[in-house]
């Protein structure tokens, strides 16, 4: 089969005229979020197909919104939802900045310069940037910029209260000795039924679950929290096999020795002071009530993760 059947439905761009329509597309892509970039930035009114609208001026939200088809275009995007996912800002400048490199980078071939030298030109002029950039930085109150990466994203009233609670919650995990903060100590919990006015911060440790029994007590001191990779209940046979029971009593006697077993693992969790138990798989009721007995806070079917 020849190459010209396989391609017959296809259109081929090469040469200045495909790096031409490469840097159109770019400069599109910047043109539909320019006028949303800084303090004076326009919000755009977004409509889907089934008529729902949006009004935003968040550049990654606009983009992700659009229909683009142009495989430069869909490399901008990428790129600006990294910059979303690493700093949670600078989408909008990252689309703009693409595109303008994209610009000159055509006036230099244009004028005969081969994209590969542009390439290393570019390569060069990163590691540059890089090295002056510490000179560049200006000293800023954390506040003003959590504001900043929130400005458009809420409204007045849910950016303050998130702001400082997201500043409380940086301060709580920094570390002086390291200077360094530990993001993975902070989790964030979605529930139902409130709005953003009622999120919280919580110092500690926070899992979205009820207790295992609706009397135990849930408000508890300092004290050694027991993490179980499994649960507290009877085991199953690891194999296919079957048990002929010939006594009603052989059945009774079974049930007693899986509780007495149970009752002994919560008594050796008593006894080494355990106040929290978290489990990862159940916890039998004969567990639960012992517990319970013993005055020990119990969650079961907690994500290994959490």
């Amino acid at each position: 089969m020849s190459e010209n059947s396989i391609l017959e439905d296809t259109q081929r761009t090469q040469g200045h005229e495909a790096l031409r329509k490469n840097v159109a597309a770019g400069l599109a892509l910047a043109g539909a979020v320019r006028s949303t970039l800084g303090p004076k930035g326009l919000d755009k009114l977004l409509v889907d197909n089934q008529g729902r609208t949006l009004v935003t001026n968040d550049g990654v939200t606009v983009l992700r919104t659009a229909k683009v088809e142009h495989p430069i275009a869909k490399m901008i995007i990428s790129a600006s939802e990294t910059q979303e996912k690493s700093v949670s800002d600078g989408t909008t400048s990252t689309v703009i900045l693409c595109a303008e490199l994209l610009r000159n980078a055509w006036y230099l071939v244009s004028q005969g310069v081969h994209p590969s030298v542009v390439s290393r030109g570019y390569s060069m002029a990163e590691n540059y940037a890089m090295s002056e950039l510490h000179s560049l930085k200006l000293e800023a109150p954390s506040m003003e910029v959590v504001r900043t990466v929130l400005e458009g994203k809420l409204n007045a009233e849910s950016r303050e209260l998130l702001s400082k609670l997201a500043v409380e919650a940086a301060d709580n995990i920094f570390d002086e000795a390291s200077n360094k903060s530990d993001a993975t100590r902070v989790k964030k919990l979605q529930l139902t039924g409130d709005s953003v006015s009622g999120t919280r911060l919580v110092s500690g440790l926070m899992v979205a679950k009820t207790c295992v029994h609706p009397e135990m007590n849930t408000n508890l001191s300092n004290g050694k929290i027991l993490l179980i990779d499994g649960g507290i209940e009877r085991e199953s046979l690891t194999s296919d096999v079957k048990i002929k029971v010939e006594s009603t009593g052989v059945l009774e006697a079974f049930r007693k020795q899986e509780i007495s077993r149970l009752e002994t693992i919560v008594e050796k969790i008593n006894d080494n002071g355990i106040q929290l138990v978290v489990c990862r798989d159940g916890i039998d009721d004969e567990a639960r009530e012992s517990l319970y007995r013993k005055g020990i806070l119990a969650y079961r079917r907690v994500e290994k993760n959490d």
